[in-house]
């Protein structure tokens, strides 16, 4: 009889400890665990071999299935055009052109989600808070001087994103304001800088020229969100634009050549193709 009860127990306690679910993520990560509670938003288990221990809990999102100690399987895919995959999600960001202050000028934009795949983003740039770069030519002697660059541009646009199918390091799955995206975009400004004239006779001068600048684009980018507090935004475009911009050292306007007018860039004769790219870092705010 006494053979009998140890048997009976070592029997249970093999049960007992094969007696497991398995819990299969979407980068093929396997884990062996005893299911307490599927939720909404996370899955709670404990360890097989420590059921007393702690309890844990993972992003739903990351698993693709759940294989039961009793042969039942549950697949879990998610649709990305459910709104309550995002519930409780920041939907607004600010953001900084972070390449833009070491060529002249800074640039800030508001973005705010208006629903899946879509948001709209409006931006302002003070033209000067940045780099002044240099001018060099030569007037019987070498004269150098800045271009003192001053004034302001505004651009808004309409984004339309691929829904977010991607996880990237411990970013949500499914976070609205993260994904590939096109934006057709509309950009206008203003500013003055110094360039550098040609008064004939082989005189040279510094003067103040004041452009006016536009140009309607559609801009490509992807954007990151990490632990749904910070994001990066990487993107370029290219459009028609057109501006009065004298470039140095000409008498006249040429319309031959190319324009750097900060916010974007013309690329031959105006009005002609316009082209941007940029890198932005933001928070996402309420």
């Amino acid at each position: 009889m006494k053979y009998l009860l140890v048997l009976v127990a070592a029997l249970f306690f093999s049960v007992t400890l094969f007696a497991q679910d398995q819990i299969l993520k979407r980068n093929g990560q396997v884990i062996k665990a005893k299911v307490i509670e599927v939720g909404t938003s996370e899955i709670k288990y404990k360890l097989p071999d420590n059921i007393d221990g702690p309890l844990y809990a993972i992003d739903k999102n990351t698993v693709t299935k759940i294989i039961y100690e009793n042969g039942h399987v549950d697949n879990f895919t998610t649709d990305f055009k459910d709104t309550s995959n995002y519930s409780g999600q920041l939907h607004k960001a600010i953001k900084l052109d972070f390449l833009a202050p070491l060529i002249g000028y800074s640039q800030f934009t508001f973005e705010k989600s208006t629903g899946i795949g879509k948001s709209y983003e409006l931006s302002l740039g003070i033209i000067g808070l940045g780099k002044s770069q240099q001018l060099d030519y030569y007037y019987e002697n070498l004269v150098s001087t800045k271009r003192n660059q001053f004034g302001f541009f505004a651009a808004a646009g309409y984004k339309f994103n691929k829904l977010p199918d991607f996880l990237f390091g411990r970013t949500r799955f499914t976070h609205i304001m993260q994904g590939a995206y096109a934006k057709p975009v509309f950009y206008l400004g203003n500013y003055s800088e110094n360039r550098v004239a040609y008064k004939g006779n082989n005189e040279y001068v510094t003067e103040k020229q004041n452009v006016t600048f536009g140009a309607l684009q559609i801009e490509f980018g992807k954007q990151w969100v990490f632990g749904e507090k910070f994001l990066i935004d990487v993107y370029w475009g290219l459009g028609y634009g057109a501006d009065n911009k004298k470039q140095n050292g000409d008498a006249f306007y040429n319309d031959n050549t190319s324009a750097y007018n900060y916010a974007n860039v013309r690329l031959g004769k105006s009005p002609g193709l316009s082209s941007t790219f940029g890198l932005k870092a933001g928070l996402l705010i309420k």
